[in-house]
This record gives C-alpha cells, structure tokens and sequence, in this order.
C-alpha cells in the first residue's frame, strides 16, 4: 500500500449549502480585505464542525431510534427515510458541508506555516483528521491527497479509506508535535473557542481522536499488531485522553444564525418551540425508563398535552400508530440555553472509548473503572441532579443488563455494556458515533435489540444504510474518478473497517 503524503492543498470543489457556517462567517465583502490570519479562520471552521454533529446527521439519530417522527407528518411523505432508501441527492450536503469545512481548516494551516504559527498548524491537522474520518465513515473512498492540491487538479483521484486512515494517525502525530512545541503561545482570546490554547487538552483531545480511529478497526482481520503499535505511542506520548468535553462556544446569543445550533434548530428567537418533525423515540424512551435512567426526562420533554407523560414513536412504525403533536419534544438536559457550547466530542466517550481498549487488551487500567466514568460523565453533561451518587445508584443495578458490570461475565456481555452506555451517553449529541458503532459492530445484542424500520413501504432485506451514496454534484464535476456502485450500494458496499 503506498504511503500518503502530507496535506499540502485543498479546493472546494461543491456546490451546495452543508452545513452554514452563520455564525462568525469570514468576511467576503470585496472592499475589504480577506487575507484573514488563522486566528480569525480557526474559530468559524470550529463552530461549523459543532454545528454538523447534530444537525447534519438527523438521519443517524432516526436511524439509531433515538429520534422519530412526530405524528404531524404521514409515513408517506418521508418514505425514504423510513425505509433507509437513498438516491445521490441524499448526501450532497454532507459532502459539501465537510469539503467546505476542510477548505476553512487547510486556510488555517497554510496561513500559520506562512506565519511560522505552530498552535494553528497543530490544531489544523488535528481538525483536517477529524473531518476525513468523518468523510471515509459516510462515504467509504474519497478525494484525499488530489482533492487537496487547489486548481492544479479539479478532478481528484479517490483514495482508498484504510490508507487514508493510516495517514490520519500520522497527521494527528504530526498536529500533537505543532500543539506542543507551540506551548500555547500566540493565542488570542476567543480564537480557540474550544481549548482557549490549553496545550493539554488539546493533546488529549487529538489522542482520544486516535483511540477512535483505531478502535473502528477491531473487527478487521490481522488489524490487532497495528492497532497496539499506535495505542503503545499514545501511552508514550503520555498526556492521557479527554476527561472534559471537547466542545465550542464563540458567544452565542438569542440573534438569528447566531444561537447555538441545536437550540436554533428548536427554538426561534421569540422562545416558541418550532421543530414539529422531530420527536422523541419510544425505543429510547423505555431503555432510560427500564432502567431508571434520569436521563429520559432530561433528554426528552413531556408531551405538550400532559406534563406528566412522556411518549415517542418508534422510526418506521405505521401512521396508525403514530404519536402526534402530542409526542414528547427534546428536553432540558440537551436544551439546555440558546449559549450552551456545541459538542465535538464528548469525555463520556472518551471514557468509553478506553474501557473497550482496556477491555480487548489495547490499554492497561481497570475497564469496569472507566466504564463508570463514562456513565458518570454523561450524568454530568444531561444535568442529572447530584449526577455522581445518582451514577452510582444507576450503574450498581445488579439487575440490570444493560447497565451493571458483572466481573464474572463474557467479554461480550461486557463490551455489549460499554456500547449500549455510550448510545445512551451520545442521544441526541454525537449520534454519528452510534451509526458507526451499529455497522462496527453488528451482532452486539443491544446493536441487534434497535428496531429496523416496519414501515410498509420498507424494501427487503431492511438493512440500516452502510453508508451514503456519492452526491450528484460529484458526478458532474468528477464523474470519470468516482468509483463505480449500484443504487443500492448504501445496503451492499460495506466500509473497509466494516466485518
């Protein structure tokens, strides 16, 4: 397999609107100058890569039954996202969306070479890595090196994602050495809207980053050797793994474009509530209920008709069935104020993350010690009131499947334990995650206890997509690159880390 080279270019090559950037846009006015430094790029590019955890993929939260549809709108009318069915518009503005991201992040980069301004270069490839793994976990192949050359090449060749994710440890590297021979100097307040130029974090952020990139690849054949040769090298690095949220704040405020996104995605400036199409899961709903979860009335409301009931629908389910106007809307602990930071990552993954490597021999520590932290973490994040002893209460069920760890238990009991915690630590935050840990690891048992859809309209077999066909704008401006698939391919063509 050749070796990649390091990013040197990038172009946006896209039409379409992704992910808007709205807040702290960069200036575009042709009567003043946009030969903007890194320190005014960095914070916009940062806010959009937020923005996009929840609000691009709407479709993973449906899919992953932690959101559904209001009964406001008939099965009919969103058939294809029912039945997973796609056509190549489907994922048009997520390509845009990150490719116009990644152009953000690479103005960084080359800007803080040009100004020997290691913080930026750092913190831009650390961000650049996020994004292409992103890109490679919907996509499968993708522009890489070519579609990062500017006009020299506008029709970029497609690399394949296992040797783009090998180059992504090396860019992440690469981005910690910058981090850290920076020391933090050179950071203006407010440029760095999600460390403030805290060296540390910014390490463990890009190590937890990592973690997740290696761990995508258990499931793959003779993976094992290089997976610890990586692990072993965060080790050495030696700064640890994220134990505070990897979000962003820029200032937002109760302006039009410039609240948080979630919070603008539900609520208008005036305070009404104006999300109508999506509601709460009902298969969500009686997991937190079943095992007396606080988090189900923190991450959902009650129904506008009754403030003591909370009730959703389940994604796929006949009209008849359907909950309507009166199905619980999204609660305090995720709405928390139209300021509340935007997640990239959060700690409660990262402790995940470390109980699986602990538990499949990657990482030394106490698995079941991390696992906790990661329920205590989530806790934390919702709201949960006296969040650690009410952990504590939670995690020592014993009866509790999904929820007590049992020493004396399998491996798979375990793992299935850390998975089915992180789906319920990450609802309605990173739900990209989950998509991935569902296609990962498909014969978990809670993977395998989601619903698929039961709408009439389903096509058969009902397979959660794969992932998501190339969009038609590809195909008119780099047509003779894009591999070859059927319009099935999102049910067919599995990713390469995929078992």
């Amino acid at each position: 397999m050749k070796k990649l080279l390091i990013i040197t270019g990038i172009v946006y090559l896209f039409a379409g609107t992704g992910c808007k950037k709205g807040f702290l846009d960069i200036n575009t006015n042709p009567n003043n100058s946009t030969d903007v430094g890194p320190e005014l790029i960095l914070p916009s590019a940062l806010n959009a890569t937020a923005a996009r955890q929840i609000i691009a993929y709407t479709s993973m939260s449906g899919w992953m039954q932690q959101w559904s549809i209001s009964g406001s709108y008939a099965v009919s009318n969103t058939v294809a996202l029912y039945n997973y069915n796609q056509t190549t518009d489907y994922g048009e503005g997520l390509w845009d969306g990150i490719y116009n991201n990644l152009e953000d992040y690479y103005q960084v980069e080359t800007k803080a070479i040009a100004q020997n301004k290691p913080f930026y270069i750092g913190a831009a490839k650390i961000m650049i890595s996020h994004e292409f793994q992103q890109l490679v976990d919907i996509f499968g192949s993708v522009p890489y090196l070519d579609a990062l050359q500017g006009t020299n090449i506008i029709q970029p060749t497609y690399e394949d994602g296992q040797a783009i994710y090998e180059d992504l440890i090396n860019q992440i590297d690469s981005g910690i050495n910058y981090i850290k021979v920076s020391q933090g100097a050179g950071v203006p307040a407010g440029s760095d809207i999600m460390f403030d130029g805290d060296v540390t974090s910014w390490v463990q952020f890009a190590n937890s980053l990592k973690l997740r990139i290696l761990l995508r690849q258990t499931e793959m054949s003779g993976r094992a050797a290089y997976i610890q040769s990586h692990i072993n090298d965060i080790k050495s690095e030696g700064s640890g793994f994220l134990e505070t949220d990897a979000d962003v704040n820029p200032g937002y405020l109760n302006s039009a474009g410039k609240q948080n996104p979630f919070y603008g995605f539900n609520y208008n400036t005036s305070g009404t509530y104006t999300n109508d199409f999506w509601r709460a899961n009902q298969f969500a709903l009686n997991f937190y209920d079943n095992n007396n979860d606080p988090r189900s009335h923190l991450v959902y409301g009650p129904t506008s008709s009754d403030p003591t009931v909370w009730a959703g629908n389940v994604l796929g389910q006949s009209s008849g069935a359907l909950v309507g106007s009166a199905s619980s809307i999204f609660g305090p602990g995720v709405l928390k104020s139209v300021d509340q930071s935007a997640v990239i990552m959060l700690a409660a993954e990262s402790y995940f993350l470390q109980a699986e490597a602990v538990l499949r021999g990657f990482l030394s520590g106490n698995a079941e010690d991390l696992y906790h932290a990661g329920i205590t973490a989530s806790f934390e994040y919702y709201g949960v009131e006296d969040a650690d002893n009410a952990a504590v209460t939670y995690y020592s069920q014993v009866s509790k499947t999904n929820v007590y760890w049992d020493n004396s238990k399998t491996f798979d009991y375990k793992l299935n334990l850390i998975i089915a915690q992180k789906w319920a630590a990450e609802n309605t935050v990173t739900p990209f995650e989950e998509w991935c840990d569902y296609r990962r690891l498909p014969n978990l048992a809670f993977n395998k206890s989601i619903p698929l859809t039961q709408s009439i309209y389903a096509e058969d077999p009902k397979i959660v997509p794969y992932r998501i066909l190339y969009p038609t704008s590809e195909y008119g401006s780099n047509g003779p690159n894009v591999p070859d698939q059927g319009d099935k391919a999102y049910r067919t063509d599995k990713l390469f880390w995929m078992p």
